[in-house]
C-alpha cells in the first residue's frame, strides 16, 4: 500500500486493510524466488511445518491463510490437494481455504462451522467422493 494510505487514516484506509495489505507484500515477494527442485511431497511436508511453527496458538483466520508457507501451498496449485487432504487424515487443521481456493468448493455444512473435527470430515467425505 502506497506510504500515503499508511499515515493518512482520513482516507477511509484501516489499518486491518494496512495489515492484510503487508502481508499480501510479503507473501507476493516470495513470487519471485527460484523454483525448487525439491520433490513436491517433500516441499509440501517442509511448507505445512513451516507454516505450523510460524502461527500463533490464537492466529486469527486472516493470519493463519495469508501466511506465506499457506499461500506457497496454494501456489503449489492442484496437485496440493492430495497431499493436503492425507495431512488432514493424520492431522486436522486448518487447510479449508486452501482447499476451497484450489477446489472451487466447500463441502462444509454450515451447522460444522467452527468445529475443526467436523469441517475435516466433510472435507474428507468429499475427497473420498471425489477420488482423493
Amino acid at each position: 500500500m502506497p506510504a500515503v494510505y499508511r499515515s493518512a487514516t482520513a482516507t477511509g484506509v484501516s489499518a486491518s486493510a494496512v495489515a492484510v495489505w503487508d502481508s499480501w507484500q510479503g507473501a507476493s515477494a516470495h513470487s519471485t524466488y527460484p523454483v525448487s527442485r525439491q520433490p513436491l511431497a517433500e516441499k509440501f511436508r517442509d511448507l505445512a511445518e513451516t507454516w505450523r511453527r510460524g502461527r500463533g496458538p490464537h492466529s486469527s483466520h486472516e493470519a493463519l491463510v495469508l501466511s506465506v508457507p499457506y499461500q506457497r501451498i496454494i501456489a503449489l496449485g492442484p496437485v496440493a490437494i492430495p497431499l493436503i487432504i492425507n495431512e488432514m487424515r493424520r492431522n486436522p487443521d486448518h487447510w479449508f481455504w486452501a482447499l476451497h481456493v484450489l477446489t472451487g468448493v466447500n463441502p462444509v455444512i454450515p451447522q460444522h462451522y467452527g468445529d475443526l473435527r467436523a469441517m475435516t470430515a466433510d472435507w474428507l467425505t468429499w475427497a473420498a467422493a471425489n477420488g482423493y
